[in-house]
């Protein structure tokens, strides 16, 4: 199958979440990155409710508070809280990174719920998320796989806001776990621990049965996407099933050995949450870098690679040598390099997600279209 790599640079363009465009709006936007990375929005976890309707009782999780509950009920709430909590926060910069028209128009068109589903003997926590009353034909379902580990990087109102929301807005029904252990104080007995690609690969994995009894959604189309942790969580799950139709990576650590040697202080979350890290680093590294084993994901996977140009925390090399192992391979696949791009590439959100949907939709819905 013949392989697609453009290594093209995505330059800017104007929208409203753009902001590189002057020299004022790099430097409200990296006030706006200090702000946020700082103000703990929303509980990363909510308490399940007691009260389900009779939609909910169809589902295979257990359905926790609305994305939209509490303080997050208004805009003006939401907004408020925020700048409250943190010195120097106005509402110009809040509303600039989070715009209140798209807070409007994801309240009024999507069920945002936090949720809960068994694993084994362990109960998981994810999120959920799906378009308001479809009444059309099921819905292609795409699993987004967070970064970060334990309750660092767990899915919140703002990453939701950000990354997730905005596509299942394009018609998608949006499923993701926080894996195992994503919350300070678990109990391991029943949240068990993060292992940072460990079992905890098996917390996704058991989505797809989700999938296969969720109302709604068509277990027949099925994306993946998935940021840093969350990219080589998504390359791992590719060894082990077929049911995926195309899958997007972005900032990804796919040499999780080379990658210590630039970045050094990763080696306290490995050794943290590895199992047994010190007496089997070698083996460890090896079975979550993509690398060594790209021959063993399913063959027939579109997979799209985006990267930041300036991304400090993951190497652009990552991507790239991905790329030239499945181009070798005559992979399917397709790097996007945004130029002066960082490793989240949030000051570049309205173009990853043009991509992101672009991508799914070319591969999840055209694909079926043509059927």
């Amino acid at each position: 199958m013949r392989a697609i790599d453009s290594n093209r640079l995505h330059l800017t363009h104007n929208s409203p979440s753009t902001f590189l465009d002057s020299t004022r709006h790099l430097t409200r936007f990296a006030i706006i990155l200090a702000v946020i990375s700082l103000v703990g929005c929303v509980s990363t976890d909510p308490g399940l409710s007691d009260a389900r309707s009779a939609d909910d009782q169809k589902k295979p999780f257990e359905v926790g508070r609305s994305c939209f509950a509490g303080v997050r009920s208004s805009y003006d709430a939401w907004a408020a809280s925020v700048i409250s909590n943190n010195e120097g926060a106005s509402l110009e910069i809040f509303e600039m990174r989070f715009p209140r028209a798209n807070y409007d128009a994801y309240k009024e068109a999507l069920d945002c719920n936090f949720i809960a589903y068994p694993v084994g003997d362990l109960t998981i926590r994810g999120i959920y998320v799906r378009p308001k009353d479809h009444d059309g034909e099921d819905l292609p379902v795409l699993i987004a796989n967070r970064g970060g580990n334990g309750p660092s990087g767990a899915w919140n109102f703002r990453s939701l806001f950000q990354r997730v929301l905005p596509v299942a807005a394009d018609g998608y029904i949006v499923i993701g776990s926080q894996y195992r252990g994503s919350r300070r104080g678990d109990d391991p007995s029943i949240y068990g621990a993060d292992e940072f690609g460990g079992e905890d690969i098996n917390d996704v994995l058991a989505l797809l049965d989700l999938i296969d009894r969720l109302p709604g959604a068509d277990g027949s189309r099925i994306g993946m996407y998935g940021w840093s942790r969350g990219g080589f969580m998504s390359l791992m799950v590719a060894t082990r099933t077929g049911r995926l139709n195309a899958m997007a990576v972005g900032g990804t650590p796919t040499d999780l050995a080379a990658e210590l040697a630039i970045r050094p202080e990763m080696e306290s979350v490995f050794r943290a949450r590895i199992p047994n890290y010190d007496e089997n680093k070698h083996a460890a590294l090896e079975a979550r870098s993509a690398l060594r084993w790209a021959d063993a994901i399913d063959a027939d996977l579109p997979i799209l690679i985006l990267h930041g140009e300036d991304d400090d925390r993951v190497s652009l090399n990552s991507s790239q040598q991905l790329a030239e192992v499945l181009r070798e391979l005559q992979h399917p696949h397709e790097l996007i390099v945004y130029e002066g791009g960082s490793h989240s590439l949030l000051e570049r959100n309205a173009e990853v997600i043009d991509d992101l949907i672009e991508w799914f939709n070319a591969h999840l819905v055209e694909a079926e279209n043509q059927h």
